[in-house]
């Protein structure tokens, strides 16, 4: 089981790594970035999610 987490924008996770996004719909990848002090998600360009809709996200963390 993947353990996701609530995105709390107060809190974001670490930034410039990828993570996987939910909008509670839908699953995508997507990095989280501090741009000129706004905290953006960037999900690839044909993702069925947009950037502010991000509810969940989990690391991840593929076995070597």
């Amino acid at each position: 089981m993947i353990p996701w987490k609530r995105y709390d924008p107060k809190n974001p996770p670490e930034f410039f790594k990828e993570y996987l996004i939910s909008d509670g719909r839908h699953v995508d990848i997507a990095m989280i970035c501090n741009y000129f002090n706004e905290v953006r998600w960037y999900p690839p360009d044909r993702s069925q999610i947009d950037g502010l809709s991000i509810t969940h996200y989990a690391e991840i963390n593929l076995p070597e």
